[in-house]
């Protein structure tokens, strides 16, 4: 063993009692080495706490096996819920993740995708693009294969999957409307992120085609998605005239946060007012009311993203490709029938 007490190759050979060159294979998995041999070279390696020279294995094939996953904000509920979802595609894949928070900062987004481009990852996975415009992200796709999460390419120039949020919307709409609700607000995080675009322009198609004019809807947008934020924005939506009688959030942690201020001012949900969440995180089916809201596939967008992001290392950018999955309504009981 070397004098740092490092564990190579050359000890697990002297162990075994075989040449490097089959350590080396065994290691790699290559079809020459027998599956006895290669299970007795991982055993000892394991054994003897072999740890791989990733630069080196780097510098020989020219990949890494870690993929770079750059979050818009870690502590939004649907980030955070996401995250360990994509991780588990990575790991199945055989490849590692490095996680990157940008804190809502648009320049932070941009300056982790160089710091992901010099660490040399295989490609880049980003979720909810601070900018719904892909155009930013455009130069960076020529260097190293992108996919962005989370994002609607109206023209599609880097590949990516997202949620159909504007179908969301819709369907929160529309289910107000069978409970008899005809003033409907909508509480929306900053409009500069592609979903929350298209969750807005999915609840005024829903509400003109009821026949609602765009002067009558409540459009309230604030500078986060979090509690605090849902909080606030329902204060704002109290001030309105005439009062709504049900409220649309682009995310649980708002709609939690709507709850709280109904709770403050002795509002009762859902026998007063009805509320309508987005993203189904865990939390939203143990609020009381139990929270109905939108159900996002979080599972599958993960898997689909990392696949055609290892798609693109494979075989390169050829022609974009965007991937639009269904969301569905989870009604709980923070909804109710409204008496006109």
């Amino acid at each position: 063993m070397n004098d740092k007490n490092t564990v190579t190759i050359n000890d697990i050979a002297r162990e075994l009692g075989i040449s490097n060159s089959t350590v080396s294979r065994a290691l790699r998995n290559n079809p020459r080495i027998s599956d006895e041999v290669t299970k007795r070279v991982k055993q000892t390696a394991a054994k003897m706490g072999y740890i791989p020279n990733s630069a080196a294995q780097s510098l020989r094939t020219g990949k890494s096996n870690t993929i770079g996953l750059l979050v818009r904000d870690i502590n939004d509920g649907w980030s955070s819920s996401v995250i360990p979802f994509v991780e588990n595609s990575c790991s199945k894949n055989g490849y590692g993740l490095i996680l990157c928070n940008a804190s809502n900062n648009a320049d932070r987004e941009r300056y982790y995708i160089r710091v992901l481009q010099q660490r040399r990852v295989d490609g880049i996975l980003i979720l909810t693009p601070m900018i719904s415009s892909c155009e930013p992200y455009l130069p960076f796709s020529k260097n190293i294969p992108i996919v962005l999460m989370d994002i609607f390419q109206k023209n599609v120039v880097i590949s990516g999957i997202t949620v159909d949020h504007y179908d969301g919307a819709k369907l929160s709409v529309n289910h107000l409307l069978e409970l008899n609700h005809r003033r409907i607000a909508l509480l929306v995080g900053p409009m500069n992120l592609s979903p929350i675009t298209q969750i807005a322009s999915g609840y005024k198609k829903a509400m003109v085609n009821a026949g609602i004019d765009i002067v009558d809807q409540v459009v309230i947008s604030t500078a986060h998605t979090g509690i605090t934020d849902g909080f606030q924005g329902m204060l704002e939506v109290l001030k309105a005239n005439p009062k709504p009688t049900s409220l649309i959030t682009s995310s649980d942690l708002m709609a939690i946060g709507a709850l709280d201020a109904c709770k403050k001012f002795g509002i009762s949900v859902p026998e007063d007012f009805s509320v309508v969440g987005y993203d189904d995180i865990p939390l939203s089916a143990l609020m009381s009311p139990p929270l109905t809201t939108v159900f996002q596939d979080k599972e599958k967008l993960s898997k689909e993203a990392v696949h055609l992001l290892l798609e693109r290392i494979s075989n390169g950018e050829k022609d974009p490709i965007q991937i639009k999955i269904k969301p569905r309504l989870v009604i709980r009981n923070s909804t109710m029938k409204h008496d006109v």
